[in-house]
Formats: C-alpha cells, structure tokens, sequence
C-alpha cells in the first residue's frame, strides 16, 4: 500500500502471488504502521486500487477509506504504484546476488549474466532468506522517507486525519480460533495463543444476550482487547481482558484501586438496572392480571362458567355490584343431600329393615 504524497510503502505483504489474503494483509499491516508512526490507527482519505477481487476487497476498501476509486478496467499504467515497483527493482533488487532480472520478454542485453549466476546459485538464500531481503528494503525505503512523510502528515487537515476504530480493525483483519465461546459468570473465556484468558465488558446489555455464542476476534500482536461477535453478525461487544487485582494489600501498585473502582461502579449501575427491569416486569404482569379480569367479565357474560363454589349468576351479579353492596351480600352453600342406597325402606323414620 503505497501513498503517493513522497511514495511512501504505508504498508505491505510478501507472497508468491497476488490474493485477497495478500491485500488483507498489506492493508493490514498500514494500519499496524500508521499507528507505529502515531500512536493510532488511522483510515485513509482515498484509496485507488485495481480491479482485481474488486467485488471480494470493496467492503475492505471502504472500511479502510473515505472514498475507493478503483482504476478504468484493462487501464494498468495509471497507478503510481507500477513505477514504483520499478523503483525498487533498480534500486535495492538489483544490487542482490539473487537477482533473476526483468520479465522473460525484457531484452537479453538488459538480462543478469546467467553464466554468473549459475557460479552463484549456491549462495542464493531460501525463502526465508528472501523474504528477510525484503524487510530489509522496505525497512531502509520507509526510514529514508520517514521525515518527510511525518512532515506531510503534520500538514493534514484535521477533518481528513480519519482514526481506524480498533473494532473496526479487529472485525476485518483480527484472528480466530476457529471456535465459539458462551457467555459464562466470568465473562468470555476464549483460549487465545494456548491460554485460557477471561474478557468482559462495561456494556450492561451484554449480559442480556446469554443464550447466544460468541466468536472471538483478537489480535496476537495485542491481546488486551478483542471482540466478540454472535453467530449471524447482529451483535457486537468489545471485551477487555479481566484485571487481575493483587490479593496482599502490600502488592498493590499504582492503577489498582481505579479498577477496582471501575468494578464498584459498574456493580452498582448493574444493581440499578435489575431493579428497574423488575420494577418493568411488575407493572407489564400488573396490566395482564387487569386485562386478565376485565376478560373474565365479559367471559362470565356470555358463557355459563362457574366459580369454585359451582356459581355463577353471584360473582356475574357482583361484577355489577358496588363494592359496599358486595359486602352486604351473603350466600352458603347447601350441601346435596346423599342418595339412599338401594335396597333401603323407610317404613319407620326410626326403624330400618335391610331385605
């Protein structure tokens, strides 16, 4: 990723080829340095790119920039970026004993010596080797044009210096486990770099979504922070890792007792926000037992349904009753009276014959 104010390599990637993994990572490693060269992360004003991947790299693009202006198509010489690999290859790849020179339509006469370099083959480096060759060029590339990059970048105007939120940065570029981690008491307890690590946040809506699961992005070059992101994308939290408080008051150092502070804080936030869901939850069952009763009138006007009492012309008479009526009105209950069993005769209240 070059910028062209002073071609300077913002950002970079070595590969075999050009893929969306290699501009991922490229663009990546522009924000990783613009926040080296800072102390944040920062977006920028306008990227122009080819149009390779353009359907695949757009969103990218325009996460990492105000304004993506990809190239007019079968265009490949409007990009500064060509003369500069050209700059590069005369400059430092030329001056290795490795070299394999231009392109195999380039003129012979313009060609490395094959000769020389079969003499030299067994010097050459492996991959590894090469690629410390590149860092090592793009390493003397941005400290001889550092001053004046910092330089420009002073000059820009305010509202063109666009901070890349860390969010946004772990969203696209940040890594994962492969894995999805549920919400426990403790937080999120992801297992990052082999170690089972605790996250949580400040955020009491957090807490609302316990049955969803999470997947953990990080960063391995920082792992303070992450974000974790449901199953469909819907949601997301950032999570800071859990601040270990030391156990021994003669251990405490400098920043503890604001943490623990922050905790309380946060308790008693929580504390108040349960209070009020409850207080929520009342009134909403309050409003359902009243609709429950006003249900119950109309129902014992139109259906012959009996209380407990095996009633149903009283509780409908007292629904239109005065409350002081109510209470004038009185009823017992008349027990049946059992049937006589068969074979009995009454001939004498007193005297009973069984036949």
């Amino acid at each position: 990723m070059l910028d062209p104010c002073c071609d300077y390599p913002i950002g970079y990637a070595i590969g075999s080829h050009e893929t969306p993994a290699l501009i991922t990572e490229a663009l990546r490693n522009a924000a990783q340095h613009s926040r080296e060269l800072t102390g944040q992360m920062l977006r920028s004003c306008q990227i122009q790119c080819d149009r390779y991947a353009i359907k695949t790299m757009t969103d990218l693009y325009e996460m990492m920039a105000r304004h993506v202006t990809p190239a007019r198509a079968h265009n490949a010489k409007t990009k500064p970026v060509e003369p500069y690999f050209k700059h590069l290859n005369m400059g430092y790849c030329q001056k290795f004993d490795n070299w394999s020179g231009y392109g195999v339509t380039t003129d012979p006469k313009k060609q490395p010596n094959s000769e020389a370099l079969n003499a030299l083959r067994h010097t050459f480096p492996d991959e590894q080797g090469v690629r410390e060759q590149i860092h090592q060029i793009m390493a003397y590339e941005r400290a001889t044009k550092r001053e004046q990059f910092m330089q420009m970048l002073g000059n820009l105007k305010e509202e063109n210096r666009l901070p890349l939120s860390k969010e946004s940065y772990l969203l696209y570029f940040g890594a994962t486990t492969g894995l999805t981690n549920a919400l426990e008491g403790c937080g999120l307890r992801p297992t990052l770099l082999g170690i089972k690590r605790d996250y949580d946040c400040f955020d009491l809506t957090f807490r609302e979504h316990a049955g969803e699961k999470w997947q953990v992005r990080f960063d391995p070059d920082d792992l303070t922070e992450v974000l974790a992101v449901n199953e469909d994308g819907s949601r997301r939290y950032m999570l800071r890792e859990k601040y270990v408080q030391p156990m021994a008051l003669a251990e405490r150092k400098p920043g503890d007792a604001e943490q623990l502070a922050a905790v309380r804080d946060f308790n008693k936030q929580l504390e108040n926000h349960v209070t009020e869901q409850l207080g929520e939850a009342w009134e909403t069952v309050d409003r359902m037992i009243q609709d429950t009763d006003r249900q119950s009138a109309l129902l014992l006007g139109r259906l012959l349904l009996t209380d407990s009492h095996g009633q149903h012309k009283l509780p409908a008479a007292q629904q239109r009753m005065s409350q002081a009526d109510i209470a004038d009105v009185q009823y017992e209950t008349v027990e049946p009276t059992p049937a006589m069993p068969v074979g009995w005769q009454a001939e004498d209240p007193e005297n009973f014959d069984i036949f």
